[in-house]
């Protein structure tokens, strides 16, 4: 594995970890009366003003201007990632069936995998089904988690989370060419900053007010935002820049190992078989996943650089 491949490894890893607890937070927010879609807009707002002060600061601002010629592919970005996702993420959280949806959300790295079949970059037979593996590992884990809001199924919130896991995809498979020839943090910059904006839209015309929450409450969502959000966003995007979509995706799967330590501190009860089965498929997706050669596309622009 070569040294670049393994940074890249490293930074997905982390960009895993920080997402870890996002779930165990926002539903601990939920249950103290904060509107979900007003929570998902300081989610996504901290840290885009945040982003954006940084590219400014640091004189990136010629690079922001770059991104106009390339306007469809940023908004498409910002579509699915900055505001798709976490509309959806609202829709399958207001529901009785909430590790479920949790759950569905790793079903990203399986959707990574297929839509990979349209880009030069595909999963091969070995990857992708270490990726479907991995699935059925989180959604074990989740089954395995006990109390409030842990029991009953909605097909409405299933589809909405679905819907949000292809969003993630999809803004995984878009990034990938974009930060390979650009840096990931006007790109991070960006995708969150147009998100907010329709965030804060669909707030108006749903009568949310984004001030409907404590002082205590805006600080626990401006740090969950500013590191689950932000920070793991441009991770994510450092690491698509080293390797593929389909060859960075399993490590989604670490944020589910990580997500059983957040359910026992939030107060959820886990099931002990039903944790351990799904821990040892998604050690295995990852195994399988990470190892083994990975079929990667060689670009004419690879071939000058080189």
């Amino acid at each position: 594995m070569e040294a670049s491949q393994k940074s890249a490894f490293w930074l997905g890893a982390l960009a895993a970890l920080l997402w870890s607890p996002h779930f165990f937070i926002v539903e601990s927010l939920r249950r103290a009366g904060v509107p979900l879609l007003v929570a998902q807009f300081h989610l996504v707002f901290w840290p885009a003003l945040v982003l954006g002060v940084v590219v400014f600061l640091s004189g990136r601002g010629a690079v922001v201007s770059a991104f106009r010629g390339q306007a469809p592919h940023v908004l498409a970005l910002a579509a699915v990632g900055g505001y798709g996702f976490w509309v959806l993420r609202t829709v399958a959280l207001d529901s009785p069936a909430v590790p479920y949806a949790q759950a569905l959300f790793y079903a990203a790295p399986a959707v990574i995998g297929l839509l990979s079949a349209f880009t030069p970059e595909r999963a091969g037979p070995r990857l992708g089904g270490a990726l479907f593996l991995g699935f059925v590992g989180c959604a074990l884990i989740a089954a395995g988690q006990h109390g409030e809001g842990a029991a009953g199924f909605r097909l409405g919130a299933a589809l909405a989370a679905l819907g949000a896991a292809a969003c993630w995809a999809l803004f995984s498979v878009l990034a990938r060419p974009l930060v390979r020839e650009e840096e990931a943090l006007p790109v991070a910059a960006l995708t969150t900053g147009v998100g907010a904006i329709c965030l804060f839209v669909t707030c108006l015309s749903t009568g949310e007010s984004i001030f409907r929450v404590s002082m205590g409450q805006l600080s626990a969502l401006a740090l969950t935002g500013l590191f689950t959000v932000g920070l793991m966003m441009l991770l994510w995007l450092r690491c698509l820049s080293k390797v593929s979509a389909a060859q960075a995706a399993p490590l989604w799967y670490v944020g589910a190992l990580f997500g059983i330590g957040w359910a026992l501190v939030s107060g959820r009860g886990v099931s002990l078989w039903w944790t351990f089965a799904g821990v040892v498929l998604v050690l295995v997706a990852l195994c399988r996943g990470l190892t083994g050669r990975q079929r990667v596309a060689v670009t004419i622009g690879d071939i000058i650089r080189g």
